[in-house]
């Protein structure tokens, strides 16, 4: 594509869906404007009561549903990126705020952060291990594990009779 052309993509509307001009208005008053339904349904021209009924209906509900998909897509998302780089990038906000913002962020790109769990993955199960391998495995958590057992033991009930 050349520079300073614009891709053009198609988008769903409301005008995809076989609505009435009602039910558009309630949609657009719904969504768009951040309306309460019975709100909405009375500048749309609704029974405040029969909202409910008719955001049920396939089409209208279908309606909804795709405008606030395409309003996270367009307003929504953008903007929420504009505060976090806005915040990431203000030496005021505290380091750790900043630093879990980052994460996030680098999360929600794609990039994500391997877990314990995929550390662990990555080691032979305890069956396939030699016993000098459950050895050093047990040494290196042990602290893990005691800290584990000692919740356990927390959480004991006494049982005995003493009768």
């Amino acid at each position: 594509m050349p520079p300073g052309k614009i891709k053009r993509i198609s988008v769903p509307s409301i005008a995809a869906y076989d609505l009435s001009e009602q039910q558009r208005t309630l949609v657009r008053l719904i969504v768009n404007e951040g309306r309460r339904p019975e709100e909405a349904a009375e500048l749309a021209g609704y029974h405040p009561k029969s909202v409910y009924k008719t955001m049920r209906l396939p089409a209208v509900a279908a309606a909804i549903s795709e405008s606030i998909q395409l309003d996270l897509a367009v307003v929504g998302a953008p903007l929420a990126y504009r505060v976090a780089k806005s915040l990431l990038q203000d030496a005021s906000v505290s380091a750790r705020v900043r630093a879990d913002l980052s994460i996030k962020v680098l999360d929600r790109a794609g990039h994500i952060v391997p877990t314990r769990k995929d550390q662990y993955s990555q080691q032979k199960s305890l069956s396939e291990m030699s016993r000098d391998e459950l050895a050093a495995f047990i040494a290196s958590n042990q602290a893990e594990i005691d800290k584990i057992e000692a919740e356990l033991a927390s959480r004991a009930k006494d049982v005995s009779y003493l009768g």
